[in-house]
């Protein structure tokens, strides 16, 4: 069993290496396409809305299908959809591109996400949920600096790392072939059609829930993409965005190894995870409202702490999830997965507009949204003890 996680560890930095491989550039490339900061939040909601569109059907498909081959048609597309991106000029074109990337990704970290919920055979699953979401950053990171580098290197033509990207998700495809996703200690699942029936048990207490994971990912979401642009803005090179995302992976890591171990034994996940937003929306706000002159110093020392703050959320909202039994793995996973993209379609297309017109007042507005999906918390903190849960499905 230790084998079969380590393998699962390893595919799991490999999807954030890919899959992130095109991200330090993608400012670089708008820019030199001519786009607008509305049409940059425009392609990243894009994306996301094609995830939180499909995220359920992968979760529920997975659940009564092998998930590797679900992964293997998701690297596929995201690999085709990635290398158009790099080739159209045309923001529209572009649009439909970036949805279809969406469509496949999100079939990715569901997958492997509701397979480890689901395997009884898998032990201690708290440690390794956040171990996997530590090495989604990790990952996330290396390909920052690798991508930041090849940007430097392709500095005139950036859609060339998009080629690149859409190259390794083909040898992604074929990896995922061999990736054992079989559950085992498991009941039968019903068919695909039963499955998706599990909407009608999302209680109003769990769809609050959600809606709370969808507002605290427009900060998240929109504090890695716009950092990136705001730094290419104040003209800094590609491989600089490169490092400062390394950097947030060697800190995720740290935290996770560290810290979350020890809050995962001894604190309630809802706890932490109120906890580390206001902490994380104070640290953050602190950062930018320093101003511009020592940014660099800032991004290095007070938002490292916001880092490591979403280090201990992150986890703990996953590890309360896996708690819920009135809903499949596959389900719960994919609803999860749709909410951030919920967080990642909204956050854009309003921080578009936003950063346009005030620039660093954007993080400003982050930070208080963090503090905004504490509260929010707190409030379902309470409610919920006052709630039953039923097991419906497992």
């Amino acid at each position: 069993m230790k084998k079969k996680v380590l393998y699962l560890y390893v595919f799991t930095v490999l999807i954030a290496i890919t899959t992130s491989l095109a991200h330090p550039v993608t400012p670089a490339f708008i820019r030199k396409i001519g786009v607008s900061e509305y049409m940059f939040g425009l392609f990243f909601a894009a994306m996301n809305l094609g995830t939180l569109i499909m995220s359920p059907f992968w979760g529920n498909l997975g659940d009564v299908k092998k998930r590797k081959y679900i992964m293997f048609y998701g690297f596929i597309g995201y690999g085709i959809s990635q290398a158009l991106f790099g080739y159209f000029t045309n923001a529209y074109y572009i649009l439909a591109v970036r949805f279809l990337a969406g469509v496949f990704a999100s079939s990715l970290t569901v997958s492997m996400l509701a397979y480890i919920a689901e395997d009884k055979d898998i032990t201690n699953k708290k440690s390794v949920i956040a171990w996997f979401l530590a090495l989604t950053t990790f990952g996330a990171s290396v390909s920052y600096l690798l991508g930041g580098i090849l940007g430097d290197v392709f500095a005139d033509n950036p859609n060339y790392v998009l080629y690149v990207q859409g190259a390794m998700s083909f040898v992604m495809a074929f990896l995922a072939l061999f990736v054992d996703t079989k559950v085992h200690g498991s009941t039968e699942r019903a068919g695909f059609l039963t499955q998706m029936k599990q909407f009608k048990h999302i209680s109003k207490q769990l769809a609050f829930l959600f809606l709370i994971i969808a507002i605290v990912n427009i900060p998240i979401a929109n504090f890695g993409k716009y950092i990136d642009l705001y730094i290419i803005d104040l003209g800094y090179k590609s491989s600089a965005v490169g490092y400062f995302a390394f950097t947030t992976g060697i800190v995720t890591m740290i935290v996770t190894g560290v810290l979350v171990p020890f809050i995962a034994r001894r604190f309630d996940p809802i706890k932490s995870s109120i906890v580390s937003l206001v902490i994380g929306g104070a640290l953050s706000f602190i950062t930018f409202i320093l101003g511009n002159t020592y940014l660099m110093i800032y991004l290095y020392s007070f938002y490292m702490v916001y880092v490591a703050t979403r280090a201990v959320y992150e986890p703990s909202i996953v590890n309360h999830l896996n708690e819920e039994i009135s809903l499949s793995s596959g389900m719960l996973m994919g609803l999860r997965q749709s909410a951030l993209s919920l967080g990642a379609v909204v956050g854009p297309i309003v921080a578009g507009f936003i950063y346009g017109y005030i620039n660093i007042g954007l993080f400003y507005i982050l930070s208080a949204t963090l503090i905004l999906g504490a509260i929010l918390l707190v409030i379902y903190y309470f409610s919920s003890k006052k709630g039953t849960r039923h097991d419906l499905n497992r």
